[in-house]
């Protein structure tokens, strides 16, 4: 006994999957303007793809295997009940003992692979084209492994596939495909299991070597997303989210009108710089490269996204807008400022999706019609706008996991934003230039470089919108702060000899204070001298070290209203108060860094030029190691060339010096970029995705993620992570812990494995809760090394 109808899935059968397949890639098509593929060979590509793809879930094994794990589950299938499954299983008991004892015959993927390859005509057989849709068929449910290890011998499933094929029944299938209008030709496993030309597939690989052709390697991620895209969207159908909506750039003159009503002088200068945008935009829409460079808190948010929804206006209609940032607390900060923009001028704001690891719905119940399609569409990046991470944005070119690569295909004619650019490795720029030229000349894909401090991308094609009549001028208009050279004269500067130089600055001149340290331990002794020697409750602490939860709180109750009082403060921080944290302070201490990190620190005072010239006195603590000793060299020798005090109207000389000696010492003989590059030309898929080197954030120390509740809001949360953690059904467990996590990961702090190690038994832990938490953590600045050996076992 058979089911009357394939199943492919708990709640579809086989012909529904592969309709909605079909009918997601004509959805998805339509978008899409590339030279890769004419159009009909991408559609009949994809139309084989998918009739090929779950082909062997049409054998009686993948059938008694769903079957089962549906009744294990106690819940049926949409088509039959439990007791007809069970029968069904009951009636073939021999092909279920042979699978039980064989699981592999339940695997498909591969199956189906070598099948569509059969019905290739020979003399295409082994040709490029054939082998990456192979590789697309075969890693569909995993990982794009290596070209040479990606298409192995099919020999060695010989006798797996065989049994496979004989337990297909080929007439129930090629029926199915006729209907829906899928192509379907009968595949002859035999023929390509004996008679494949390992050889002739080792020349492609010299091929490869030979032509240096980035092409291969964006054809395979592009066809790949597709597919993976398809896959997980036929069950998205039944709502409208795929509509296409445009979105008008004059939603941001209607909202800058109606909202921005403080009288700084220095708004003119905003807005003659965004006006300055718009008008270059419209003269040189059609290029593919432009920078938005310009002096921190002079609006570059706004030009930049309105900039992008002009360009999208004006010269690329069917672009979708890839807002990318450094920081989450940033992304989370301009993604509600721009569904705000939206909920304004009465446009649904659910056209933009904020996408980051801790990203949750918005406004949505909990439940598991919402969270799926949720996840489809903003981690596909599917939305009109996507903001995300920087991070997110690399691993979806430079990758070969599928979960990463679903998005690749939305890159095609999108508009990518890199704001705050200057924050990529510049061993990677060119990696990333080789990457944005090949997919501005094959998908037309157009990128906007954004930063104060502008580093040399593409330097002889990028287009600057901010160019009025000089490439400075809006720098030569500023004089809100300088860069004080003064004390690193005085060689290094120990944490007492700081606090005194502090405690004479706040004690005469009454200031807002922001200090920045290099390393938490210097920071936090920093702190503890500050707190003896001044009796003040207006010192407060920030770092790396202290749980999101409680940064936000000192922010948000502590020292943004003292400073929108103007009331002096003291805050001692580390490099965390960079990431688009929005202060305002009086003066600036900040510990020698790279010359870009200088530039932000400047960045938190006197942003308005409300107050008179603000300093940022740089000192040298000697706490360097965590910087590429090179970006110091360089920021040490470009600033030699200033005199002591560096007014703000030279940052852009400045800066400009400074990214072309790191062009000419970094950029342009990186080996790391050399490398990545050569592994994209030659197809190494796991080599991509998976050495640290290509990697744009990567741990120096081992480290652990602690849990560390500091309220009773933060113990509830545990007890209900405990409960899901209970759940037995995987996919409901994953999903309601992947909507929880966001919650929790506010109470939830990297330590590195330096400061405190635990138990081999807690090392595998996602997270680990030590009752003994305060022995290593102070809730004032965070994490600290414990005071005894051997701390209480945790749960």
């Amino acid at each position: 006994m058979n089911l009357s109808e394939l199943i492919s899935h708990d709640d579809r059968t086989l012909s529904e999957h592969l309709k909605g397949l079909k009918e997601v890639v004509d959805l998805l098509l339509e978008d899409k303007i590339q030279n890769l593929f004419t159009k009909s060979e991408l559609k009949n590509m994809l139309y084989g793809l998918i009739s090929y793809h779950d082909l062997a879930k049409a054998s009686i094994f993948f059938q008694l295997y769903l079957s089962k794990a549906l009744v294990l589950k106690g819940k049926g299938h949409v088509n039959y009940s439990i007791d007809e499954l069970e029968f069904f299983l009951r009636s073939n008991t021999t092909k279920y003992n042979e699978w039980i004892n064989s699981p592999e015959l339940k695997e498909h993927a591969h199956f189906g692979a070598w099948a569509f390859l059969t019905t290739i005509p020979i003399e295409e057989r082994y040709g490029l084209g054939a082998m990456l849709s192979l590789k697309v068929l075969k890693r569909h449910h995993g990982y794009l492994r290596n070209f040479e290890l990606g298409c192995m011998n099919p020999a060695n499933h010989k006798n797996q596939f065989k049994i496979i094929e004989e337990n297909i029944n080929y007439g129930k299938v090629e029926a199915l495909m006729n209907s829906i209008d899928l192509p379907f030709k009968i595949p002859h496993i035999i023929d390509i299991l004996e008679g494949f030309k390992l050889l002739q597939f080792k020349k492609l690989e010299k091929y490869l070597e030979e032509n240096q052709d980035p092409s291969f390697y964006l054809k395979t991620l592009f066809v790949y997303s597709l597919l993976l895209s398809a896959d997980k969207g036929d069950v998205m159908l039944k709502n409208k989210s795929f509509e296409r909506n445009s979105i008008k750039s004059q939603v941001i003159d209607e909202f800058k009108k109606s909202t921005l009503t403080n009288t700084f002088k220095i708004n003119e200068l905003r807005e003659k710089a965004y006006q300055t945008a718009v008008e270059n935009t419209l003269k040189c829409g059609k290029q593919n490269f432009f920078s938005i460079t310009l002096p921190t808190g002079l609006g570059k948010t706004f030009t930049a996204f309105k900039a992008a929804l002009f360009l999208k206006e004006k010269f690329a209609p069917k672009a979708r807008i890839v807002y990318c940032l450094p920081f989450t607390s940033i992304i989370d900060q301009n993604g509600f400022l721009f569904k705000e923009i939206l909920i304004k001028s009465g446009l649904n704001p659910e056209l933009i999706g904020i996408h980051h690891h801790l990203a949750i719905p918005e406004n949505k119940d909990e439940n598991e019609i919402d969270y799926p399609e949720w996840e489809y569409f903003t981690e596909g990046w599917q939305k009109e706008i996507t903001v995300s991470t920087f991070v997110q944005f690399w691993e979806s070119i430079f990758t070969n996991h599928n979960k990463n690569l679903r998005k690749f295909h939305n890159l095609v004619n999108s508009i990518i934003i890199l704001d705050e650019v200057q924050a990529i490795n510049p061993s990677l720029i060119p990696a990333l230039e080789f990457m944005m030229e090949s997919m501005a000349l094959h998908f037309n894909t157009k990128f906007v470089l954004v930063s104060a401090t502008q580093p040399l991308i593409l330097p002889e094609k990028t287009k600057e919108l901010c160019w009025f009549e000089t490439e400075d001028y809006f720098f030569k208009k500023l004089n809100r702060t300088q860069i004080d050279k003064t004390l690193l004269s005085r060689g290094l500067i120990s944490e007492e000899e700081l606090a005194s130089l502090i405690i004479e600055k706040f004690s005469f001149q009454s200031k807002s204070i922001l200090v920045i340290c290099n390393t938490i331990r210097f920071s936090q002794n920093l702190f503890q001298i500050l707190s003896e020697k001044l009796e003040i409750d207006k010192l407060f602490y920030l770092s790396a070290s202290i749980i999101p939860h409680s940064r936000e709180k000192v922010l948000n109750d502590n020292i943004s209203p003292l400073l929108k009082k103007k009331e002096p403060l003291i805050l001692i921080s580390t490099q965390v108060i960079e990431a688009g944290v929005d202060v305002d302070f009086d003066l600036v201490f900040r510990d020698f860094s790279p010359l870009s990190s200088i530039n932000q620190a400047a960045g938190r005072c006197n942003r308005n030029s409300s107050k008179v010239v603000s300093k940022v006195h740089i000192f040298r603590s000697g706490k360097e190691k965590i910087y590429d000793p090179t970006l110091l060299s360089v920021t040490e020798r470009t600033l030699n060339k200033y005199n002591a005090i560096i007014q703000e109207s030279q940052y852009f000389e400045l800066n400009t010096s400074y990214f072309e000696a790191i062009k000419e010492k970094v950029q342009d003989y990186s080996y790391i970029s050399e490398k990545l590059i050569k592994s994209v030309l030659s197809l190494k898929f796991e080599d991509v995705g998976t050495d640290k080197d290509f990697r744009l954030i990567v741990e120096k120390y081992k480290s652990y993620n602690f849990f560390i509740p500091v309220n009773e809001k933060a113990l509830l949360l545990w007890d209900i992570y405990l409960q899901l953690m209970e759940i037995e059904e995987h996919f409901e467990r994953k999903q309601k812990l992947k909507l929880h996590f966001p919650k929790m990961m506010k109470y939830v702090i990297k330590i590195p494995d330096y400061i405190y190690t635990p138990s081999e038994e807690n090392k595998v832990k996602f997270l680990i809760y030590d009752l003994e938490w305060s022995l290593f953590y102070d809730e004032t600045f965070g994490y600290k090394k414990p005071k005894i050996e051997n701390p209480i076992e945790i749960f």
